[in-house]
């Protein structure tokens, strides 16, 4: 849902930009009530100054002075976060079990962002911009069941499925934290099942039935430290070495970020590079390699090199003709 000052701008547009929209055009693309869009264009007149009329040929309102546009106004900087941050992550999540959370965080932050700061409108429309990942879709009830026994230390039992082995079984997890990544929502909790820490995706947790019981959570630190040690989200039992290789193309864009805290770079004459780095699953970084075509190759550990050429053959053998 759009905020009045939204609308405002949107409206002001399609009237400078000659669509010659009417009250029907913006109480469907607002889902506001026709009294509302009376209320906006009298603001826009009356408040804002400009010269807005009603052609009946064309049925739908115009600036009869185009050359006047929206003045400079103040806002404060708890609405410019909400308008250009805040509103691109909202619309992130709409739809999802995060769209009140993250209204609920607008409204804080708001609250307590009391300056006042002068913004052009050209300048408005030309703030941060998100380019989101595809978002899963969450149950807004489980997520806060989910959240709510983190902090009340809650043990819960979940019928989860694997796509690995394509099984659900039944665990008995004490969760610890709710961990977005990558656009995806992971419990880490300690497995009783497993007798270890585990990742469980949210979209994959088919049951939850929270428990009538507490139980002792561990050291915050332990936490932080266990999902350091993943190269992205996934852990298994064994820690590998890991030594790839990258093109002089690929290197530029290695370079640029910090990929892990074990990571080791070497520069080479040729622009090229080697990272060399500590991962769990090598099947996260295999599939992390695969997005560099032939601009990697994995030289370390010999498991993860042989993986790579069985993939790579396969997906040359699909491409024959």
């Amino acid at each position: 849902m759009t905020t009045r000052l939204e609308r405002l701008l949107t409206m002001e547009e399609l009237i400078r930009r000659g669509r010659y929209p009417n009250v029907d055009t913006f109480c469907e693309m607002f889902e506001v009530k026709t009294r509302t869009v009376y209320e906006d264009i009298r603001s826009l007149k009356e408040r804002m100054g400009l010269d807005i009329a009603y052609d009946r040929f064309k049925n739908g309102y115009y600036n009869r002075n185009p050359g006047k546009v929206l003045p400079p106004f103040e806002l404060t900087n708890g609405e410019v976060f909400a308008l250009t941050i805040g509103k691109e992550m909202l619309a992130t999540y709409t739809g999802t079990s995060f769209e009140p959370i993250l209204r609920a965080a607008l409204e804080k932050i708001y609250d307590r962002l009391p300056d006042r700061v002068e913004v052009n409108i050209d300048e408005l429309r030309s703030m941060i911009r998100f380019k989101p990942l595809a978002v899963i879709p969450l149950q807004r009830k489980l997520f806060l069941d989910l959240n709510r026994a983190c902090e009340k230390l809650q043990p819960i039992e979940i019928q989860y499925y694997a796509p690995s082995t394509n099984e659900t079984t039944e665990r008995r997890v004490d969760p610890y934290r709710l961990v977005e990544h990558h656009g995806t929502w992971y419990l880490i909790g300690w497995c009783h099942l497993r007798k270890a820490l585990r990742t469980f995706a949210l979209h994959r947790i088919k049951e939850c039935r929270i428990q009538d019981a507490r139980f002792t959570p561990i050291e915050d630190s332990e936490i932080d430290g266990w999902l350091k040690s993943a190269f992205m989200i996934e852990h298994r039992e064994d820690e590998h070495q890991v030594k790839i290789a990258f093109s002089a193309p690929a290197a530029r864009y290695i370079r640029e970020r910090n990929w892990h805290e074990s990571q080791k770079l070497t520069e080479c004459e040729d622009g090229s590079c080697i990272l060399e780095l500590t991962a769990q699953s090598l099947e996260e970084i295999q599939r992390w390699l695969l997005a560099f075509g032939a601009e990697a190759e994995a030289l370390e550990p010999q498991e993860l090199r042989e993986s790579m050429r069985r993939t790579l053959e396969a997906a040359v053998g699909r491409y024959r003709v």
